[in-house]
């Protein structure tokens, strides 16, 4: 890291100043005018006399994903050096398209031998990768007379996933009765389209909803009122449990991986639903359902960074009733879950059947990792297929693949829209 120095001139204007002042007071024998002559030459005097600084200046930032899907950053500034920084002013190198919600990037202090300072402030979580520029740190003297400019290292410099969220088009889970997603019709009064009912005008109403026909047979005002629209409330299950982690070669992409890539896809297909996700592993892993940008963002942080996730838990597969009375307790009663899974054991399969027949629709995306080489893998494929016949005879839509990737097979099955 190398100082740009620059020598702001900024009292060079002194020194004439003064040399046109004192004669004028002597001459004009005006201690006032000889005085201000004085005071020009002592600050000058003081400028020139002041040491230019020799900064010795460490950044450490670092990133703090909140449970509000934003992300606190802070950025410590310390003065390393033996002597004193008076003049010490810093602007963290925030990317252009991120947006600063609460606090500020930039700090203007003093900085002791040794000390240090903490800027912070909040930014929206991104839905890809940003990129941060190094902070950049100008030090000067106490006068003000020189500058020294440079952009130190803070270290961390990446927010956000590498694998930002794929586009993908709107997906219907349970094709054709649950139809595209998008506002669900309620039975309640409210805003929508669907007729609902008839009522006596009321003061305030809008004047489109009046029943003007009923008007002009009958003299008496009525207001028409429409079932109310809500988005649809879907929670994504993704089998991360150890007989998940399968996969049809060593080299061949797993199964999980296969899930967690059709999981991205529908976080990005279902964006006028409510999304919820619920991760399989030695126990339940749970986002609530939600809406907007930052929720998609808490959605894709889980997908990359949870436990179960990134590597297989440890020990035995977990029993189906304490799963299924988890998922069960926490899924909104209006919800569907879609449960991203190989279907390479049986117990799976009954948690999906007991979701369903307990009132939750269940859908199933299900990525095949069976082969057909060998007697032993020629039997795993059969019992899958089994296995997938049962839960379409009981009613459960499953999305069944080999090949390409999950938006590929969207479109092949026709959920797709």
């Amino acid at each position: 890291m190398s100082w740009h120095r620059t020598a702001t001139d900024r009292w060079r204007w002194l020194v004439p100043v003064a040399l046109v002042l004192a004669p004028v007071g002597v001459v004009s024998a005006t201690p006032a005018v000889v005085l201000c002559a004085v005071v020009c030459v002592g600050v000058a005097a003081f400028a020139r006399a002041s040491p230019a600084p020799e900064p010795a200046v460490d950044c450490e930032r670092r990133f703090r994903e909140r449970d509000d899907g934003t992300v606190a950053v802070s950025l410590r500034v310390e003065n390393e050096g033996s002597a004193a920084l008076p003049d010490v002013r810093v602007v963290d190198g925030v990317p252009a398209d991120c947006t600063v919600l609460d606090g500020t990037p930039e700090l203007a202090c003093s900085l002791p031998a040794g000390a240090s300072r903490t800027l912070c402030y909040r930014v929206e979580s991104p839905e890809s990768t940003r990129r941060f520029d190094d902070p950049f740190v100008v030090v000067a003297d106490r006068a003000g007379r020189v500058e020294l400019d440079a952009r130190v290292d803070a270290g961390a410099d990446r927010l956000g996933s590498s694998r930002p969220l794929p586009d993908a088009e709107p997906v219907a889970l349970r094709p054709p009765t649950g139809g595209p997603p998008g506002p669900l019709t309620g039975t309640e009064a409210g805003q929508g389209l669907a007729f609902h009912s008839v009522r006596e005008y009321r003061r305030g109403d809008p004047l489109g909803r009046v029943d003007w026909s009923r008007f002009a047979r009958t003299g008496d005002l009525s207001t028409v009122t429409f079932r109310a629209e809500r988005a649809p409330t879907v929670v994504l299950v993704v089998d991360a449990r150890p007989a998940a982690y399968v996969a049809r070669a060593p080299d061949a992409t797993g199964a999980r991986d296969h899930a967690v890539d059709a999981a991205r896809a529908l976080v990005t297909g279902l964006a006028d639903a409510q999304v919820g996700l619920a991760v399989l592993g030695s126990g339940v892993s749970w986002t609530p359902p939600g809406t907007g940008r930052a929720h998609r963002a808490r959605l894709r942080r889980e997908l990359d960074t949870d436990p179960a996730l990134v590597a297989p838990p440890e020990g035995d597969d977990p029993a189906v009733d304490p799963l299924a009375t988890t998922l069960r307790a926490r899924t909104p009663a209006d919800a569907q879950l879609c449960l991203l899974t190989p279907l390479c054991d049986d117990a799976v399969a009954t948690l999906a059947r007991r979701l369903d027949t307990g009132g939750t629709p269940v859908s199933v995306v299900s990525p095949d990792p069976t082969t057909t080489d060998g007697p032993g893998a020629q039997l795993a494929h059969l019992e899958r297929g089994a296995r997938v016949r049962d839960l379409r005879r009981a009613g459960i839509p499953v999305l069944d693949w080999t090949e390409g990737d999950a938006r590929e097979a969207f479109a092949r099955a026709g959920w797709a829209r």
